[in-house]
């Protein structure tokens, strides 16, 4: 039946891509006849490879993305990204398992990406866009590095693929990509959304003669972003950003609109640790035992959302890990110490498990291989409605094949600081994750037709 599929679909697309502009027709026209899959890397991330369509089909919904009818729109790829689930986080007693998805069922108008049934969260029907653009402008929409419905990355994304003018065009115009979306200069929001856009779009990279360049909020000013671009972009160069902020328009030679990106996908996820695990000279496909890595990596809070009796709760934890007596260490994280990404890459092939409250140090997960546990401290409002963590590490570690455990505070101000936290809970926490961590099964599984739900 694919290679039935594959066939309708190059003879089609050959039709769609003759009549695209070069020079991005004639070089991703190889690639769309093998139309099924994206090309495979040999990385772990190829097996979630989403399936491309190129063509519009009969029964494809005008919005698809190669069936969209807007001014100097030159090729549309509606990404299929495969469905899947993930294991409810673990927790060390059944009031802390009641707490946390009480505060998640609140947050269910919000969280529209998940659904939970029995012990798993399903993510089902997930579709991405590349969107690619001939000779046009961008005249300030979608809003660049601002919090909105219709920012890029958030739902309504889609509001503004007719957003970008036509202009009469020229040979010295870039060939851009739009990566603006909220906070998109932050270590914490590059990570889970430029990311994930620059992982979506990796197979179109090379496409274009001089490289694409790269339309964002403003200068970046955090070392770790600026590292993380020569990691994920093959080629980059300070001079490849455009910056949008303060701009009326960007005129474009080819325009990329890739907003329609999921937030939380296994293959956009792990491309994006595996190629920065490349870039800092390690083979994403060796690896090391979780059970032979000594490090807990713990992560303290300063300042807003203080965990107030943070030291006496990491005291017990070294305690705990000293009695095990397995060469492990505590080792408290500090970002000082590691100035360089592949530093903390090096790090990073060392932990078996971080522990921490709730906060951006949890995103150095990008840096962490598969295996590595995660035990979060996440405080809860006293009416047991909201809490500050969300589900987004928990997400993001699972779907990276990470196990995580969740550790819910209720003692907790308007501010969402933890005036104190039972200590006993977090040892039990940890306690628990130290002696399965090797055992446990991937908290990430495929999900197919026919495969029971809970």
């Amino acid at each position: 039946m694919e290679f039935c599929l594959a066939l309708v679909l190059s003879a089609a697309t050959v039709l769609l891509l003759v009549a695209a502009e070069e020079p991005f027709a004639s070089n991703t026209l190889s690639e769309s006849v093998n139309i099924s899959r994206i090309s495979p890397r040999s990385f772990p991330s190829d097996v979630w490879r989403p399936l491309l369509l190129t063509t519009c089909f009969p029964s494809l919904h005008h919005e698809s993305a190669p069936c969209r009818r807007v001014p100097n729109l030159v090729y549309g790829e509606e990404l299929l990204y495969q469905d899947f689930r993930i294991r409810l986080p673990h927790f060390v007693n059944a009031e802390q398992k009641r707490i946390y998805l009480k505060v998640l069922h609140h947050y269910r108008h919000i969280w529209l990406r998940g659904r939970v049934i029995g012990d798993y969260a399903y993510f089902l029907n997930q579709r991405g866009q590349n969107l690619i653009y001939s000779n046009v402008m961008y005249v300030g929409k979608p809003v660049p590095g601002m919090w909105a419905e219709d920012a890029c990355m958030s739902y309504s994304a889609d509001k503004h693929v007719s957003a970008f003018p036509p202009w009469k065009g020229s040979d010295t115009a870039p060939a851009a990509i739009f990566v603006a979306s909220p906070d998109d200069y932050s270590f914490q929001h590059f990570t889970d959304r430029v990311a994930m856009m620059l992982a979506q779009t990796r197979h179109l990279s090379t496409r274009v003669a001089g490289g694409w360049k790269y339309i964002v909020t403003g200068p970046y000013r955090v070392p770790a972003v600026s590292q993380l671009w020569p990691m994920l972009v093959p080629g980059f160069t300070p001079e490849s950003l455009i910056h949008a902020r303060g701009k009326p328009e960007i005129q474009t030679r080819l325009l990329v609109y890739p907003c329609q990106t999921p937030l939380i996908h296994p293959y956009t996820h792990q491309l994006a640790s595996e190629v920065i695990q490349q870039a800092a000279g390690y083979d994403p496909r060796v690896i090391e035992p979780v059970g032979s890595r000594p490090v807990i990596l713990f992560f303290a809070r300063r300042g807003s959302r203080a965990w107030h009796n943070e030291n006496e709760c990491r005291l017990a934890i070294e305690q705990l890990i000293a009695g095990r007596n397995r060469n492990e260490q505590l080792v408290t994280f500090q970002a000082d110490a590691y100035p360089n990404a592949r530093d903390v890459v090096k790090l990073g092939r060392r932990v078996k498990l971080m522990v921490g409250v709730h906060g951006g140090a949890f995103y150095n997960l990008v840096y962490m291989q598969p295996g590595t546990g995660i035990v979060e401290v996440c405080p809860v409002a006293p009416d047991g409605k909201s809490s500050r963590c969300g589900a987004m590490f928990w997400e993001m570690s699972n779907v990276r094949n990470m196990p995580y455990w969740s550790v819910v505070a209720t003692n907790v101000t308007h501010d969402w600081q933890i005036l104190t936290m039972d200590c006993n809970l977090v040892v039990s926490a940890v306690r628990n994750a130290l002696e399965n961590i090797e055992n446990i099964p991937s908290p990430l599984e495929a999900f197919h037709q026919g495969t029971k739900f809970g």
